[in-house]
């Protein structure tokens, strides 16, 4: 062995090398014309995963899947091209109709092909459009149809769905209610209507629009299972329970029908009912939609039947292999001491958000990268785990939301922080966050059991505007802690400072010298949260002596003992 100078050690020269988003593609599309695809799907995935939003990379990824023989995902990305990057990239149709065709829908299909050869009247697939659909209308055995306006009409709200699975709810909302105006007799729009405000927070909407659709129509089986999720998940268990009973008893005919009805079952708990309406749909050989495999491995799990429970995970693992939901269940089977503390599973086909924040190194300095965050399956958890997560999970999202400051998260923020239900401080915490977001002023809350509206002269923790003194510390307190703290640290820090004026109030101190009261204030937060630290350090940050720091601090500490 040839042995080195130490003296050399550690003075070679090492060239780190980057490979971009555009390099994976192109050893991606390399081993795609060698018709490698399982080498190919390794490599565009890498390349997404680097430039997510690139809508090359997600159209030859989507290619991939079709050639593997997973056209819910092929159609699920075109999907999200033509509706989130590209809205002119309509090859994406042509695409989807053949997947479509593949699965055996040739409705769909049709109705993707008419949409292309709309959209494109030169495209470079309009005669292989043409010539599948005269596939599909030989196969169907009718003359073809055009692109009326109830095909028109079902593909807005295809998009406006989308939407809504994206977590763009305000998005959904706006479209939804447009096609609610001009179709009024679309029930389908409206039930997802209902979803849009349920998820937004407006529950009163909600459950005006499910009225609204059960006079139409009173037995309208979507209405009455968005209506038991929404009693259930406000609490009115009597009412739950009662309507519960009766969808029981429901034998749907048509699959989407039982795929609703089966899930909104399992969801509330009826997981023996949700297992044999899964069942069905698995013998009336509907399994092409992989999520089926995980809602009748779920149902299958609460039950009792873990070998059932093995077997359709190991079947969407096989039929989906990159998939991470059957791979972290199966895990869960094969660990004895976590399978006997897990009673129960949820029904959502995605991983547990508390799994998800654990992954992919996803917290950066206190707080969720926003790329990551622009993911639709990331953003809807954040936006479902505000309403409904515990308290920890709540403070984590809201944490995050500072990155995603855009339409949605206000509104929802603005929903959230009227909730009579919710911990004032995490609401608090909301108004704080709003506030970081640069959202206009008033905010109206629900705080201490009333509601108040905070503008612009009360956002600073109901500082008065004129106490400009008073204002400084707080502003300090953001200048000299921005990049070291998280938000909730950013947080205590204001609370401190508004509560030690309250309690001394009206005895308020002059403020001579704002950077003395913020350092008090950060040395006095971090040593409740029992965090070593030294007043010289603090100081000399503040540029202030140790004597102004320990006087402050005095005075902080009679205020709070």
């Amino acid at each position: 062995m040839i042995k080195q100078d130490r003296k050399t050690i550690g003075k070679t020269n090492v060239i780190s090398v980057y490979f971009d988003a555009e390099f994976f593609f192109e050893r991606g599309l390399h081993s795609f014309q060698r018709y490698d695809f399982p080498k190919a799907l390794k490599y565009f995935r890498k390349s997404v995963d680097l430039d997510p939003h690139h809508s090359k990379y997600l159209v030859h990824l989507a290619a991939v899947y079709t050639e593997l023989g997973n056209y819910e995902e092929s159609n699920r990305l075109l999907t999200f091209i033509v509706n989130s990057i590209d809205s002119c990239f309509t090859d994406c149709y042509y695409y989807m109709a053949n997947n479509y065709a593949h699965l055996g829908n040739f409705d769909q299909a049709e109705r993707y092909a008419l949409l292309y050869i709309q959209e494109s009247h030169d495209g470079i697939y309009v005669e292989e459009a043409e010539e599948l659909l005269d596939f599909i209308c030989f196969e169907l055995d009718r003359e073809p149809r055009e692109l009326d306006q109830e095909n028109q009409l079902i593909v807005q709200h295809e998009k406006a769905r989308i939407a809504l699975e994206q977590g763009k709810f305000v998005e959904a909302t706006r479209l939804l209610k447009e096609m609610v105006e001009e179709h009024p007799h679309f029930l389908a729009a409206r039930n997802n209507l209902a979803l849009s405000y349920y998820y937004l927070g407006k529950y009163d909407e909600a459950m005006g629009v499910i009225e609204e659709i059960l006079e139409r129509d009173q037995a309208n089986l979507h209405a009455l299972c968005n209506l038991a999720v929404f009693l259930y998940h406000k609490e009115k268990q009597e009412e739950a329970k009662q309507l519960l009973a009766g969808l029981k008893k429901v034998q749907p005919f048509h699959p989407e029908h039982q795929y609703k009805l089966a899930t909104t079952l399992g969801i509330l708990g009826e997981d023996q009912r949700a297992f044999e309406l899964f069942s069905s749909l698995s013998k009336r050989g509907l399994m092409e939609d992989s999520s089926l495999y995980h809602y009748m491995a779920v149902a299958s799990y609460n039950i009792g039947r873990e070998a059932k429970a093995l077997e359709y995970w190991t079947k969407l693992k096989q039929l989906n292999p990159s998939c991470e939901i059957a791979e972290y269940y199966l895990n869960i089977l094969e660990d004895k001491e976590l399978i006997q503390t897990t009673e129960r599973l949820p029904y959502h086909y995605q991983l547990p958000f508390d799994v998800q924040l654990k992954k992919m190194d996803w917290f950066v300095n206190g707080r969720i990268p926003k790329n990551l965050m622009q993911d639709p399956l990331i953003r809807s958890s954040l936006l479902w785990s505000l309403r409904y997560g515990d308290r920890d999970t709540k403070l984590q999202v809201l944490q995050s939301f500072e990155l995603l400051a855009d339409e949605e998260v206000e509104e929802a923020l603005r929903q959230f922080i009227l909730e009579k239900e919710e911990e004032d401080y995490i609401k608090k915490v909301a108004i704080f966050v709003l506030r970081q977001i640069g959202a206009k002023t008033p905010y109206t809350a629900n705080l201490c059991g009333h509601l108040i509206e905070i503008d612009q002269q009360t956002i600073e923790e109901r500082f008065p505007h004129w106490m400009e003194n008073w204002q400084k510390v707080s502003n300090c307190l953001r200048k000299y802690m921005e990049g070291q703290y998280d938000l909730l640290e950013h947080q205590e820090a204001q609370t401190i400072w508004s509560s030690f004026l309250e309690q001394i109030y009206p005895d308020l101190p002059q403020i001579r010298k704002a950077e003395g009261w913020a350092a008090a204030i950060e040395y006095y937060m971090l040593v409740r949260k029992k965090k070593k630290v030294s007043k010289i350090e603090i100081a000399e940050r503040y540029d202030i002596s140790v004597q102004t720091l320990s006087k402050n601090l005095d005075l902080l500490k009679q205020a709070f003992s």
